[in-house]
């Protein structure tokens, strides 16, 4: 992957690490072909055993393998190929027509009806099954908006990582916000799944968008987004709140308001890592009450910032042991930031063994070098 240059403005659309695979060529009438196969092999050995009008009753399968993998009118052809090869097992030997003969073939009719009607109501879920995928991936990304590539002194990288069949649609969230030499930011992750937990992240992020310009300072806009959630309709069980994390960079700045989310990390240009924490950690947003301070540190340039959500900190391997920070230090240390987001994500895959078991928010921020 090459580096993308540091331009002003937004992406056109949003990075994602899930992507639709198209099948190979190979692949193609798969299904089918494996049926045509199954029924010359039954033909063959019922030819060389001569059991005629015995085997052919194992025709049936044909349909059923298609049904399981082919559209319904893929289906129907390898049903047809299956009754009209059981009705023609029965010429050789002179047994076309008797009642034998006739209710193996009516039996193999029978299955290969079934089977196109089972490719169909499969291919129909299919169908609907993809179309509230796409109405999810819209979604979201209306909430996770690609940040800005190069804002106030700072190159910025973001990703989204959907556990989907595990998870289902995540509350995860990350807005930015640039106002002339100044950058708020704020990663949170929704208590909750399901569609409640997205409209819940799609409030916050818009409230953010708003407060973060007007606000002089993160603990106010903290308080905004508190009444935010403060507002929302409690669930049937347990409560509805967000813990999230608020970042401003002005400078050598760091200005943090921690709301019960896990710390941002920051590496250093030596390649030292360290937490953001801040101890005691504050409630979450919508749980009522004063707020603590900004807390402030300093970043160099060169540092990098890393706020995450609690995905990655408990994606485990198979043994359930936690992600390695030592495979952080070494994610970070990639050329760009868009590499070390990739590469992170990568180590991730691998320590899990597949997809994580947990949406994943993502956001790197590196302090560049300022010109003028």
């Amino acid at each position: 992957m090459r580096p993308n240059p540091p331009v002003e403005g937004r992406e056109p659309a949003a990075r994602s690490f899930v992507a639709d695979a198209e099948p190979g060529r190979w692949t193609r009438w798969l299904g089918v072909r494996l049926a045509i196969g199954f029924i010359a092999v039954v033909l063959l050995i019922d030819v060389a055993a001569g059991t005629h009008a015995v085997l052919i009753g194992f025709l049936a399968l044909a349909p059923l393998f298609a049904a399981a993998v082919e559209s319904p009118r893929r289906t129907a052809v390898v049903s047809a190929t299956a009754t009209a090869a059981a009705v023609g097992a029965g010429v050789p030997t002179g047994m076309l027509g008797s009642l034998d003969h006739l209710l193996r073939v009516a039996v193999v009719i029978t299955v290969s009806l079934m089977a196109v009607y089972v490719a169909r109501a499969r291919t129909g879920r299919e169908e609907r099954l993809r179309r509230m995928a796409e109405i999810v991936r819209i979604t979201q990304a209306a909430i996770l908006r690609e940040p800005p590539r190069y804002a106030a002194g700072v190159e910025l990288a973001a990703r989204y990582v959907s556990a989907y069949e595990e998870a289902g649609v995540g509350g995860d969230l990350y807005e930015v916000m640039a106002d002339q030499d100044r950058l708020r930011i704020i990663v949170g992750d929704v208590c909750g799944k399901g569609l409640a937990a997205v409209r819940l992240a799609s409030a916050v992020a818009g409230a953010f968008r708003q407060s973060a310009i007007v606000r002089p300072d993160l603990t106010q806009v903290a308080h905004d987004l508190d009444d935010l959630v403060d507002r929302e309709p409690t669930p049937a069980r347990g409560a509805t709140f967000v813990t999230a994390v608020l970042i401003e960079l002005h400078g050598g700045a760091i200005r943090t308001v921690n709301c019960g989310h896990p710390a941002p990390i920051l590496r250093r240009r030596s390649g030292e890592l360290e937490e953001l924490t801040v101890a005691p950690p504050d409630r979450p947003l919508g749980l009522g009450g004063p707020r603590k301070p900004e807390t402030v540190g300093h970043w160099d340039v060169g540092d990098r910032l890393l706020l995450l959500t609690d995905g990655l900190l408990e994606a485990r391997d198979s043994e359930r042991r936690f992600f390695p920070m030592p495979a952080l230090r070494a994610c970070l240390a990639e050329p760009t930031a868009d590499r070390c987001l990739d590469a992170l994500w990568d180590a991730v895959h691998r320590h899990v063994g597949g997809e994580p078991h947990d949406d994943i928010a993502l956001l790197l921020a590196e302090r560049r070098p300022t010109t003028g």
